[in-house]
């Protein structure tokens, strides 16, 4: 006697019911991988951009980048200023823009006309060593774009990435 080929309906069912429960338990963790990785590409941003300035620095005397004369007309201003002023040393549009940073991450504000960044670069004045002689951060985030009451991410003088203050929920 043969045995028939295929498979019964109660294992078609069981083999169904363990995609249906690995597939809810496995949902919830990419969207913490999810953040997960835009931590991190926010903090090799935040690297990038403090290794970037350290090189200018040595370039310059030790001198921080001074706004131009009479300042900027608006932020957009500030920003091209800025990615110009960096663009020698490896940082391009894109560095400036935490992966986390949904407002930002628009093909309008990556490659058009205007353009917001997601790290404020502290102005030092224009003294050679200034930049590190307090211990104050080169760059803060704009928000807390990492979720819970992580606050902004901060880069320190010695490369390092801490957390902001704690934002209130």
């Amino acid at each position: 006697m043969r045995s028939p080929k295929g498979f019964t309906l109660v294992e078609l069912l069981l083999v169904t019911c363990i995609l249906a429960l690995l597939a809810a338990i496995s949902f919830p963790l990419f969207g913490v991988l999810r953040k997960k990785a835009g931590l991190a590409g926010c903090i090799g941003n935040m690297r990038l951009i403090g290794v970037s300035l350290n090189v200018y620095l040595q370039e310059h005397n030790m001198t921080w980048p001074q706004e131009p004369t009479g300042g900027f007309t608006d932020e957009t201003e500030m920003w091209r200023w800025w990615e110009h002023v960096m663009a020698d040393y490896g940082v391009a549009r894109k560095h400036w823009i935490c992966p986390s940073d949904a407002a930002s991450n628009t093909p309008e504000n990556l490659g058009g006309n205007t353009f917001t960044g997601s790290y404020v670069p502290t102005m030092f004045d224009e003294y050679p060593n200034t930049a590190f002689r307090w211990k104050q951060p080169w760059l803060i985030e704009r928000a807390g774009y990492h979720g819970g009451t992580r606050g902004p991410n901060m880069l320190m003088p010695d490369g390092s990435v801490t957390e902001g203050v704690s934002l209130p929920q």
